[in-house]
């Protein structure tokens, strides 16, 4: 049986697998310049930031000491930094660089990939 500390992680890995296909969904809508709602990113954002606090509540509150755990938490920073500012400039200017977009989701893809190879399932 797992620890509660594994059930964070795992339920960590899925928040983040979904977000990431929402996130796919809603980059390839906008890289086609079509308008989505701002609140779609939100959510995206908000589910991103979540699957991450429960990555780093499992190393906090318990002994979940993969060595992948760690460079992940630090890829998805990286990408939570880089979804605020897609937000800010969205806020600013309403068009989006295409580059930013392409690398926040290779930060996420890069975590996730990094996350998934790196638990002893």
């Amino acid at each position: 049986m797992q620890s509660l500390e594994s059930w964070f992680s795992l339920i960590a890995l899925f928040i983040l697998c979904f977000t990431i296909i929402g996130g796919a969904a809603t980059a390839f809508v906008r890289l086609f310049d079509i308008n989505t709602p701002i609140d779609i990113g939100l959510l995206h954002g908000r589910a991103g930031v979540v699957g991450t606090l429960l990555l780093i509540l499992s190393i906090v509150i318990g002994n979940e000491t993969g060595q992948t755990i760690k460079p992940a938490i630090g890829f998805l920073t990286l990408t939570v930094l880089g979804g605020i500012t897609l937000y800010f400039i969205i806020r600013r200017k309403g068009i989006l660089p295409r580059s930013i977009i392409l690398i926040h989701g290779a930060l996420a893809i890069t975590a996730v990939h990094t996350l998934i190879f790196g638990f002893n399932i």
